[in-house]
């Protein structure tokens, strides 16, 4: 039984990767190049097992990309600030935490990056609303669900699955494929030098 499972959900990883949109993934690629050339913060946002991405994003492009002296990342995760966090949502409300701690970093041309299954989630809304506003470039990595989060970003990369297992484990995939090959560039740049 439990092999007749792994199977299918080997299959529909598979499926769901092979239908992921290089072009897609090549844009967020570039904007997060861009924002590291220019010295433009990024944050990336999520709730639950998208948070924990968000959280290993933050330390794959803040540390895992470096080489040397290589040019850094300016990356934030603002699920990784647990204490204003959760203050944020005991004294204004849950749905305003991304948005509220936003409001203490976010400048112009900055990048938002909201990693969702669903793709509804009040709080990654309401923040990608105020980045837009404040004109910084907003990213939304979600499932199949479509939710509203797509109508607050400027890209959009749909992973072609509705299975939250997978759509979180092509969250990762897109973090590991994009920081593994600028850390292959850092370390090619390095010897060339």
């Amino acid at each position: 039984m439990f092999q007749a499972y792994f199977e299918n959900y080997k299959a529909d990883f598979i499926a769901a990767l092979g239908n992921l949109d290089f072009s897609d993934v090549n844009e967020i690629y570039q904007v997060i190049e861009k924002a590291r050339r220019n010295r433009q913060q990024v944050f990336v946002i999520g709730n639950g097992g998208s948070a924990a991405s968000a959280a290993h994003w933050g330390c794959d492009f803040g540390k895992g990309i470096n080489v040397g002296d290589s040019e850094r990342l300016k990356i934030t995760t603002p699920v990784d600030g647990m204490t204003t966090l959760t203050a944020l949502a005991n004294d204004i409300s849950y749905d305003d935490i991304f948005k509220e701690m936003l409001k203490n970093q976010i400048s112009e041309n900055d990048v938002v990056i909201a990693l969702s299954v669903s793709g509804d989630s009040e709080n990654l809304i309401k923040a990608l609303d105020f980045a837009k506003k404040k004109n910084a470039l907003t990213v939304a990595i979600i499932g199949e669900k479509k939710g509203r989060v797509k109508d607050y970003s400027d890209l959009t990369l749909i992973i072609p699955s509705e299975d939250y297992g997978i759509v979180e484990d092509l969250h990762m995939f897109i973090n590991h494929v994009i920081s593994q090959f600028i850390k292959q560039q850092n370390n090619q740049a390095l010897k060339s030098n």
